[in-house]
């Protein structure tokens, strides 16, 4: 294996890329002013990265075609930047993690998990075959999964369509939209006005705020009803819509914590 490490010099909110076919990728936060990029793989891996460097953006790319990447190998990439940066990251192969904070966040992978801190600004996240792990996305946020599990703990806005997966969603503050073929759908949290929820097959639970009035349209063809949101007897703080759509699948309202 052989190593290789560039330091580029980069503006407050630069605009970083990577797209490769196959390799683990991380980024982690730096200080101010500098990205540095730590790369590992094989020689002939490493010649076929290609890196263009501004103050403003930074691309790191693999220039081999993809017919012909399974016979280089694999680099796996170490990312330094500082906080507040715009990610777009495009991976054939491979996991990614990123735990230096962000702002705008673009990532679509074929095959890996990926893992994410936290998101200043909007995120647009797209899995072929792999787990998501979110920690919070304070702007707007897309998700979508072809298969595996998607965990998401903090969120305002946030549409997600799964194909085959569980999908979990800890605090929404304001809308969500969530469309899935099959998988048990838990959002432990929500506070905001408008809750839209399409299964084919899973069982579904939501906590809901005490205290809020709720608009609710609930249709299941194959599976259990259950409300156990505990009476409230103070004054009303709110209204929300709910939406909900079952196939098959348990359906309970709960009062949040």
């Amino acid at each position: 294996m052989t190593d290789r490490t560039e330091t580029h010099q980069i503006d407050p909110g630069a605009h970083i890329l990577v797209s490769l076919h196959a390799g683990d990728v991380r980024f982690k936060q730096g200080d101010a002013g500098h990205v540095v990029i730590s790369m590992e793989g094989s020689s002939d891996a490493l010649d076929t990265i290609d890196v263009d460097a501004t103050t403003e953006a930074v691309a790191i790319t693999s220039t081999i075609k993809k017919r012909r990447w399974f016979g280089v190998g694999s680099v796996d990439m170490v990312v330094t930047i500082p906080s507040g940066c715009d990610l777009s990251v495009r991976l054939g192969s491979g996991d990614l993690l990123v735990s230096a904070p962000v702002n705008d966040l673009e990532v679509s992978t074929g095959s890996g998990d990926i893992r994410i801190e936290d998101v200043a600004g909007t995120a647009d996240l797209k899995v072929g075959s792999g787990d998501m792990r979110i920690g919070s996305i304070h702007g707007a946020a897309k998700l979508s999964s072809a298969s595996g599990d998607v965990r998401l703990d903090q969120a305002t806005e946030v549409t997600v369509s799964t194909a085959a997966g569980d999908l979990f969603l800890g605090d929404v503050s304001e809308i969500a939209h969530v469309k899935s073929a099959t998988g048990d759908i838990r959002i432990r949290r929500f506070a905001g006005t408008d809750l839209e929820i399409r299964t084919m097959s899973g069982d579904v639970s939501i906590g809901l705020i005490p205290g809020v009035v709720v608009d609710a349209a609930i249709k299941t063809m194959s599976g259990d009803f259950r409300n156990r949101i505990k009476p409230s007897s103070g004054e009303k703080t709110g209204r929300m819509n709910l939406s909900v759509t079952s196939f098959s699948g348990d359906v309970t309202l709960r009062s949040a914590k």
